[in-house]
């Protein structure tokens, strides 16, 4: 493990005074270009990872102790700054009592028949009657029927929306009378940016007019945030308009985020982080026997909650420091199978990247924290704007906007990892050919793991094709083979046919494709190695041909001495009705084919696969299109990679399953592909774990103890 990040350059181009200082660099440094990356990584020069045995030899297996937290506090925002020296400037976050039962729900109609015509059938509907619910103390008693006759109910669909609208006409008039106040809300959450006398001002007609529209804020709930320096002037404007009991402060809490004074700030992202680490080393732990899972749980939870503070905390990056750590020696470790020592740094770069770019979409929590502030930034330009200038927002501006923002962080993250990528497969082909096929097989990664769906992976299946993306050796694997006895390596694994493994993995993703099929259509539609050469459907001619074929063949074999032939019925693996069209059968026969064996080691893994298409095509198209039936080939790699003609199968069932269940065709397509993804994973470990010795011992009949005495002759022994 690296002792300083290479990918941290977010976090070290702060240091300016450090970086000034070190402009003449050691004879024994690392070189690199400024971009974060080793130089020997970007030439091709290093391989993606070291042999097991090599790398603990080399590397010390202690790992460094984790960085303390940088005394880089966050810095103040002052270039938009709208301070006024002693005026008791300050934020207002006002707190509403029981905001969403209180509501004046006949006003709610009104505003929202005026302002929302097409929303204002369904509140009706929703709304036109009294909530009524049932409360009972004990089982057999008469319950006791409890009319909701105001507010919002809490979960409804509807809630949010109607809330906010009957609010707008409380919320427009407040502008109007204190134009000084900035004053943004959501929900039932109002905060005021301004003077002391202008928030007071807020507070104060808050009080007088809230209650007609069911809006009743509580001053000794809501707080006011302002420098110390402030905090007098304030109090005098509070308490001049009869509000004395507010709570003072320098920073506080609001919409998951902190706001206020700087050093506060930190502190609270300090407490935030140590939480954090302890749940990825918690995650670490489940890491050990349910891989899936807790990669799954910190992919698509966790690391969102860091993400969500860098996006509006400024300046958080270093503070973040130590999630890194405990990512590199907690997480990455057990969820592989391999010591910290062992995860180099341009490996822990790889799995930061996005699953359709060869990574594992662990992000770099410090190096992101610049990016996605600016981001949100870029995305709420037009709403700020909007709320600063006290102009009306328009909703498709701010929508394009957003939309814009985010497309132009894709675009900037997809460029730079497809950069990475070309720069590491320079020069190498063997690692650019894998790496281009493993951007293309990471569908079983993306999965939530759920029984119902049949999407859950054993601890061995996930952890033996994680270790195989990224050409890492299987744990536990045995030195010879115990069906044909070679050396056992993972080409060979995937290959040996002794054992039936290798049919067994063809049959799998067979009947998985089957079986999806029966969900899209039905049971009867779908039928498993049908004839394509059948004498059943030949004419006359084509039998007598062939039987006078094949009678040549056998005076010919009898002459030369050799074993009689017969005809041989070529079969499908499975034919489908109503696929392509209707009334039309289709027939689909599957190839599964190691794309790194040392036939194909010259050829991009499309090209292969292409290649067994066209074959296949060429084999049964022109007999099947006789027989009035369509044909396609379902051609993958043994890492999953599939073919063009088994890609826009998959696309197909897709949106047949679609229209059956009426859901998104996109999340059709997905569960398909997953599906047939997981397949194919559990085939490699059946592959990689499974015996191939199929030779039965002789049982002994036993039948006393003297029989014991010819055990070894019974055996064979």
């Amino acid at each position: 493990m690296l002792d300083v990040f290479p990918e941290l350059a977010g976090w070290l181009n702060m240091q300016k005074a450090a970086t000034n200082s070190e402009t003449e660099k050691g004879d024994g440094e690392d070189e690199t270009d400024g971009d974060g990356v080793d130089d020997s990584v970007m030439d091709g020069s290093r391989k993606i990872e070291e042999p097991m045995a090599d790398v603990s030899k080399e590397t010390s297996t202690e790992p460094p102790p984790p960085p303390p937290f940088p005394e880089y506090p966050i810095q103040p925002d002052t270039e938009n700054s709208q301070y006024i020296p002693g005026s008791g400037y300050g934020l207002l976050l006002v707190d509403a009592r029981n905001a969403f039962n209180e509501l004046n729900r006949y006003n709610m109609l009104w505003e929202v028949y005026h302002r929302c015509p097409p929303l204002a059938k369904i509140a009706f509907n929703r709304y036109r009657h009294h909530s009524l619910c049932f409360m009972r103390n004990e089982m057999g008693e008469d319950p006791t029927v409890i009319a909701c006759k105001e507010g919002i109910t809490q979960g409804c669909c509807l809630s949010m929306v109607c809330y906010g609208i009957a609010l707008m006409p409380l919320a427009e008039w407040l502008r109007t009378e204190v134009p000084g106040a900035l004053q943004p809300w959501y929900a039932d959450d109002l905060s005021g940016i301004g003077t002391a006398t202008d928030n007071a001002t807020v507070l104060q007609l808050l009080k007088e007019k809230g209650p007609y529209v069911g809006y009743y804020p509580e001053p000794d709930k809501s707080h006011y945030v302002c420098m110390p320096q402030d905090e007098e002037a304030a109090k005098a404007a509070f308490e001049a308009a009869g509000i004395p009991d507010l709570n003072y402060g320098r920073s506080r809490k609001y919409l998951g985020g902190v706001y206020g004074d700087a050093a506060e700030k930190e502190e609270w992202v300090k407490k935030k982080v140590e939480q954090w680490v302890y749940c990825v080393e918690v995650l670490g732990k489940c890491a050990y026997t349910q891989p899936q899972a807790a990669y799954v749980a910190f992919v698509l939870s966790l690391q969102n909650e860091w993400t969500y503070i860098s996006r509006i905390v400024p300046n958080v990056g270093p503070l973040l420091a130590p999630i890194e750590v405990a990512i590199r020696e907690k997480f990455i470790p057990p969820l592989f199978g391999i010591s910290p020592s062992e995860l180099s740094g341009e490996l822990r770069h790889l799995l930061s990247h996005s699953v359709k770019h060869a990574g594992l979409a662990i992000r770099f929590p410090v190096e992101q924290s610049e990016g996605c502030f600016k981001t949100s930034q870029q995305a709420v330009k037009h709403l700020v704007n909007s709320l600063v200038n006290r102009q009306t927002l328009c909703t498709r501006s701010h929508k394009k906007a957003a939309e814009m923002a985010r497309i132009d962080s894709q675009m900037a993250k997809q460029s730079d990892a497809e950069y990475y990528l070309t720069q590491w497969g320079r020069d190498k082909p063997g690692d650019k050919r894998r790496l281009e096929r493993i951007c293309e097989t990471g569908c079983w990664l993306t999965a939530v793991p759920n029984r119902l769906n049949g999407t859950i992976l054993s601890a061995e299946e996930f952890r033996d094709n994680l270790r195989l993306r990224y050409n890492l050796k299987p744990m536990g694997m045995p030195d010879l083979c115990d069906g044909c006895g070679a050396k056992m390596t993972v080409e060979h694994a995937l290959q040996c046919k002794v054992g039936g493994l290798v049919h067994c993995r063809h049959n799998d993703v067979t009947r998985e494709f089957g079986s999806l099929c029966k969900q899209a259509f039905t049971p009867g539609a779908v039928e498993y190695e049908p004839f394509i050469y059948s004498s059943t459907q030949r004419t006359a001619e084509e039998v007598a041909a062939a039987a006078k074929a094949e009678t040549t063949t056998q005076q010919h074999n009898a002459t030369e001495g050799s074993t009689p032939v017969t005809t041989k019925e070529e079969r499908g693996d499975v034919m489908v009705s109503h696929f392509w069209k209707r009334q039309r059968p289709t027939v689909f026969d599957t190839r599964i084919t190691d794309a790194d064996c040392r036939s194909y080691r010259n050829k991009a893994p499309l090209a292969v696969l292409r290649q067994q298409e066209r074959e296949k095509i060429r084999k049964y198209k022109d007999t099947c299109l006789e027989r009035r039936r369509d044909f396609t080939p379902l051609c993958f790699t043994a890492d999953g990679m599939p073919g063009r003609e088994a890609l826009n199968a998959m696309r197909q069932l897709g949106t047949h399953l679609a229209e059956k269940w009426e859901l998104q065709r996109s999340q059709m397509v997905f569960y398909v592909r997953v599906r047939m993804s997981l397949a194919l994973v559990r085939a490699n470990s059946l592959l990689l774990r499974g015996s191939r010795d199929r030779h039965h011992r002789i049982r002994p009949l036993i039948e006393n103890g003297p029989g014991m005495s010819n055990w070894h002759t019974w055996s064979g022994e």
